[in-house]
């Protein structure tokens, strides 16, 4: 199970609250049993804030955590304080994005829907230079930070083990030129050999398609397998100031949903292939 800080942190949180209310305790009566605030069960079981070793103990005694669960979460708690390679970038980021990232690591599936441009983990450095530069009044040196940033998200998909990767494409993220024709041909090529793994599926929405739940909606789906697994799908909205995550079970589904549309909607993977061939070679 892939795993690093941020995703151990939920899945932390998630396990708390999960055998909190398996016990049959609600927040008040567990916080009395602790001898501490409501609020501050609440946040250590939303994630908010950190779980120290110290709390965890108390909370095993209350619950009565057998040694192998304790320590089970120990280890989490210790996973939860490790520094990933993203921090590296925290000066160039938004809030919030450490979570994308972490998320975006950790995953075992990523779903993604984009009705303009190519998702980030499918971009070439060319693509992605045109995409960053077009910021305005960015300097040279960011473009290279921001470039080499979406660059190293990318080393997800050559892992031993990587995620799997479904993503739809409305069909004006092909027609749509960005940096140049020769930059898109490149781009389109680029789709062609990454959907040739077996772990990632690109199919296309094509202009005459029937219209969708997800029509002119940008978002991915992160989703965690495993009957024992307390994570819970994660949809990412992303804006152009600021980005949205959605964790409430049924909000989540919603959008899995509207992504199954889409996917009906689609041409085939075979057929979507097809489409930006043709594409590539318009461009040339």
């Amino acid at each position: 199970m892939a795993t690093n800080a941020v995703v151990a942190r939920r899945r932390l949180a998630l396990s708390l609250r999960e055998r909190r209310l398996r016990a049959g305790l609600t927040l008040e009566e567990m916080a009395r049993r602790m001898e501490c605030s409501p609020a501050k069960i609440s946040r250590m079981e939303t994630g908010r804030t950190g779980v120290r070793v110290a709390d965890l103990r108390m909370i095993a005694d209350v619950l009565g955590l057998g040694p192998a669960d304790h320590e089970a979460m120990i280890e989490l708690v210790r996973q939860a304080r490790g520094r990933e390679w993203w921090h590296e970038f925290a000066d160039i980021v938004p809030d919030g994005s450490a979570t994308l990232f972490g998320l975006e690591d950790g995953a075992p599936a990523i779903s993604q829907h984009s009705t303009s441009i190519v998702p980030g983990l499918l971009q070439t450095p060319e693509y992605a230079r045109a995409l960053i530069s077009s910021v305005e009044g960015i300097t040279a040196d960011l473009v290279e930070r921001r470039l080499a940033l979406r660059l190293r998200r990318q080393h997800l998909l050559d892992r031993p083990q990587p995620p799997r990767l479904d993503i739809v494409l409305d069909e004006a993220v092909l027609c749509r030129v960005i940096g140049g024709a020769e930059v898109m041909a490149g781009q389109c090529r680029h789709l062609l050999a990454r959907a040739a793994a077996p772990h990632v599926v690109v199919r296309v929405v094509p202009f005459d398609a029937a219209t969708h739940a997800a029509e002119g909606v940008g978002f991915i789906i992160f989703e965690f397998d495993g009957e024992e697994d307390v994570m819970t799908p994660v949809v990412f909205a992303e804006q152009l100031s600021r980005s949205t995550l959605i964790d409430d079970p049924d909000e989540a589904g919603g959008y899995q949903t509207a992504l199954a549309g889409a996917r009906s909607a689609a041409l085939t993977p075979e057929r979507s292939l097809e489409l930006i061939a043709a594409r590539a070679a318009g461009l040339r």
